[in-house]
């Protein structure tokens, strides 16, 4: 599977959930910047209990920039 930028990712999934295998992220920025799809879908339940086996850098993001109703987002 071909690593994308992690913004391309997102816009191709808007208003989905998405389990991305970062190949490359900024260091002085923790910041993912591409990666492998590994999964996608509308609920995010499915891709934690994905997640939480995965090996090695996992990013779990939402596809568009509003989240959906009853999430909350910190940084």
């Amino acid at each position: 599977m071909k690593s994308l930028p992690i913004e391309k990712i997102r816009r191709q999934h808007k208003n989905e959930w998405l389990l991305i295998d970062v190949v490359r992220f900024n260091p002085r920025m923790t910041m993912p910047l591409t990666g492998r799809l590994l999964a996608h879908s509308k609920s995010r339940d499915p891709l934690e209990k994905r997640a939480a086996t995965a090996k090695g850098l996992i990013y779990l993001v939402y596809g568009s920039d509003t989240l959906p109703r009853g999430y909350a987002a910190a940084f």
